[in-house]
């Protein structure tokens, strides 16, 4: 486990090579963590999209009024996920997904260990 991910409390999936880690978009570079932290002015979840079109692999952020494009498509967060994260993982994979996800929205998916 890397010391980044003893920091954030997670584990990455193991194919992803993390190069850096940043706030700032102006030094995201691929293969970077992104956080989207509050700001002075700005919420930096609101940077999330650029800062993965310049190759962040991940962002992270506290926003609960972030809501990514399909959120906004389907009007159902947990939906959204799943059609579009969830259904790319391995049956393995999806039991650890929810239960991240569970623990960053508090709302359980129905692939979630506890409703298996």
């Amino acid at each position: 486990m890397s010391k980044l991910e003893q920091v954030l409390g997670i584990t990455f999936p193991y194919e992803l090579e993390i190069c850096s880690a940043t706030n700032s978009t102006d030094k995201v570079k691929k293969g970077s963590v992104f956080f989207g932290l509050p700001g002075s002015q700005n919420h930096g979840s609101k940077y999330i999209q650029k800062a993965l079109e310049l190759g962040a692999l991940i962002a992270v952020h506290n926003d609960p009024a972030y809501r990514s494009e399909n959120t906004n498509i389907f009007k159902d967060q947990g939906y959204a996920f799943r059609v579009t994260f969830l259904n790319k993982c391995d049956d393995i994979e999806k039991k650890i997904i929810s239960e991240y996800y569970q623990r960053c929205f508090g709302e359980d998916l129905p692939e979630s260990s506890v409703n298996v």
